[in-house]
């Protein structure tokens, strides 16, 4: 992000810490706002900052780098929350995070820049009287996504045709750790809730392939030993369709359903080597 080998070089510092500690704070705040803050989220608050500026950090002031972090963290931010509505697969947001905070930053870089800030390679933006360099922009942005796109098709279809690049659908719901990299000490765990969700279906009369709609599923841990805490754990949520399947997506409070189903366990369930709720993952 430091690489800047003109006249600019500082300016595009300062605009690049600028935008990345707004994204910070952004993102922070809108946690706060919503009740919890993350470790995971203050550090991709500031990547959305990187990620946006770094068009426009040689080529705006340093205010401007500071709004264009906020927009583009606040945009990013709501496109996670409602990325269960796109239907895509992006385990580490990536495509939201970097290519949309690219996108909103390479979209701004039309809008903020000042030919006084670069006189050697830089152009005054839509705010500045110059309106066409926000269309030079979204061709710019177009022109990237097509060559992303071409490229990616070239090298991902023949593989998928040599290979195969999708997992099997129960492989891609235990993860790769345990389907390919036999990670021990999380098999014993994924295997005992896997077990337990089996008892609860088992109980309604229920199974995979004829579900009706009945909510969550909860899994209550109760640990012998006192030092331990118990645990809550809200598992599944049924899509409503025809053929109704298990969601495996873990539900977060605000979308628990008024109806739901709840079971109990404690250590007599679960293999000794499975109790430690910090290797329960879902």
């Amino acid at each position: 992000f430091f690489s800047i080998s003109s006249g600019v070089a500082s300016l595009a510092l300062v605009n690049t810490n600028a935008a990345a500690a707004t994204g910070l704070v952004t993102w922070v705040v809108i946690d706060a706002i919503r009740g919890h803050v993350s470790i995971s989220g203050s550090c991709v608050g500031p990547i959305v900052g990187l990620v946006a500026v770094t068009p426009a950090c040689g080529f705006v002031q340093p205010g401007w780098a500071l709004l264009i972090g906020f927009i583009a963290t606040a945009v990013v931010y709501f496109l996670l929350l409602n990325k269960h509505h796109m239907h895509f697969d992006d385990a580490l947001d990536v495509a939201i995070v970097h290519g949309c905070g690219g996108i909103l930053g390479a979209f701004m870089t039309g809008l903020f820049p000042e030919k006084s800030v670069n006189p050697i390679n830089g152009a005054d933006g839509a705010f500045y009287g110059r309106p066409i360099q926000l269309w030079y922009q979204i061709a710019g942005i177009l022109t990237a996504i097509g060559f992303a796109a071409a490229c990616t098709a070239g090298i991902l279809f023949p593989l998928d045709l040599i290979m195969g690049i999708r997992l099997d659908k129960e492989d891609e719901l235990q993860g790769l750790d345990i389907a390919a990299h036999g990670e021990s000490w999380e098999i014993n765990a994924s295997r005992a809730v896997c077990d337990l969700v089996k008892k609860v279906l088992q109980e309604q009369g229920t199974t995979r392939e004829g579900a009706e709609d009945t909510g969550t599923f909860e899994l209550h841990y109760k640990p012998k030993n006192p030092s331990k805490k118990s645990l809550k754990i809200p598992l599944f949520k049924r899509k409503k369709s025809r053929h109704s399947q298990l969601d495996t997506n873990p539900v977060n409070n605000n979308q628990l359903q008024y109806n739901h189903n709840e079971t109990m366990f404690n250590d007599d369930d679960i293999n000794t080597q499975s109790t430690n709720t910090n290797i329960i993952r879902f």
